[in-house]
């Protein structure tokens, strides 16, 4: 595969995305509790270098160019975005599969995930607003 096969902002959130997940795993295979000698924790470094090495090869293949880091912008809009994703985790009937829901928790919580969710949302905006130096 080749870039001609990616539009500009799809080469871009695919560049910055993968660029962020390599970051987070090289900061976690830094992470000196992870170094110990049991068999656990080896499984653990090994299966951050594969994910390590996967993310590479995507960049790879696809011709993704080499920047150093993604800009501010970038960089808020990608972990914005992403956790706004994942929060959608945290509303009630999600939490089943962890255990019986009580029948309350939704009318609690739902409209605090969804309230922090579309704040996600909005700080992803307002950075994708940052002047073009920071972009």
């Amino acid at each position: 595969m080749s870039m001609n096969l990616l539009n500009a902002y799809q080469q871009r959130r695919l560049a910055t995305h993968l660029r962020l997940l390599v970051s987070d795993l090289d900061t976690l295979a830094e992470a000196p509790d992870l170094h110990r000698d049991e068999p656990a924790f080896a499984r653990v470094r090994e299966a951050l270098a594969s994910a390590n090495d996967a993310a590479h090869e995507i960049q790879s293949h696809l011709g993704l160019p080499a920047e150093p880091s993604p800009s501010l912008s970038r960089r808020v809009s990608a972990v914005a975005e992403v956790w706004a994703a994942r929060v959608e985790d945290l509303l009630a009937r999600r939490l089943t599969a962890y255990g019986a829901v009580h029948p309350d928790l939704g009318a609690l919580l739902d409209p605090g995930v969804e309230h922090l969710r579309r704040r996600l949302e909005h700080l992803a905006d307002v950075a994708a607003q940052l002047p073009e130096g920071d972009r």
